[in-house]
Parts: structure tokens; sequence; C-alpha cells
């Protein structure tokens, strides 16, 4: 150990250096031990942060549990919105929502401007320009 000590870099000089000096093998050993347990109980999870099976804090695991399916006042909405799938094909991704919303907006302000022409035209009937097409008089007969 003493050969191992001289060997290995002094960070890991601190690691293998007795816990309480006197006590040598037994802190050794116990330092082992401890180090030991504590990797075997994260080895059982086996899933760190971020991983599927990286669970939630007890508190929100509840808190997920508590669907409100039925006890909304927009549940017709809801479900109406979930059976058409947009969110599954448009939303879920990043870059498909970013797509999304630049095409929607596109083709949106298109019928958007086309709708109020239609409704500018609707209520100015017969006072454009283009609703009264000029009218050439008849030519004299004179010629």
């Amino acid at each position: 150990s003493s050969r191992l000590a001289q060997a290995s870099p002094p960070a890991c000089r601190r690691l293998l250096a007795p816990v309480v000096p006197g006590a040598g093998l037994t802190a050794m050993m116990f330092r082992g031990r401890a180090l030991r347990s504590a990797l075997q109980q994260s080895r059982l999870r086996r899933g760190g942060f971020g991983s599927p099976r990286d669970h939630e804090p007890h508190w929100i695991e509840n808190w997920n549990k508590d669907h409100r399916a039925g006890k909304d006042s927009l549940d017709w909405f809801f479900r109406a919105f979930n059976s058409t799938g947009i969110y599954e094909v448009f939303l879920k991704s990043s870059p498909r929502f970013y797509g999304f919303m630049i095409c929607g907006g596109m083709v949106g302000g298109y019928y958007w401007s086309r709708s109020w022409d239609q409704m500018w035209d609707y209520i100015n009937q017969g006072k454009l320009y283009r609703h009264n097409p000029y009218v050439y008089p008849p030519a004299d007969e004179d010629e």
C-alpha cells in the first residue's frame, strides 16, 4: 500500500491515506466498506439523472398521479384536441414545432387577409371600381 501511495498522484494519496491517524488498517477497511456500499446502492437503481428510470420526488409523483380527466370544464376540448394527433405530429419536437409555426403563420396570414378582403368587398358592393366596369359608349354611325 505504501508503494501504491508513492506511485499515485497527490489527490489519490489523500484518498489512500488513513482517515484517523494511528487507526490505519481499521480506517482503510471501513473506508473501503463504506465506499463499496455506496457504489453498490447506486448500482441497484440502474438509472441516473435524466434516465427513464430516474424517479421524481415523491410529492411530484403523487401530483402526476392526480389526473384531471373528466373533472375540467374544457374536458371536451382536450379530448377533441388529443384525438386529432396534432401534438404528436407537429408540436412534440422543436424543429417540427417551429416549422409548423412558420408555415402556419404564412398560410394563416394569407387566409386572414383574404377573408378581410372578402368582407370589404361585401360591405362596399357596387361602390368599388372593380364592381363597376367601364362600358364604352356605342360607336357613332356617322362614319
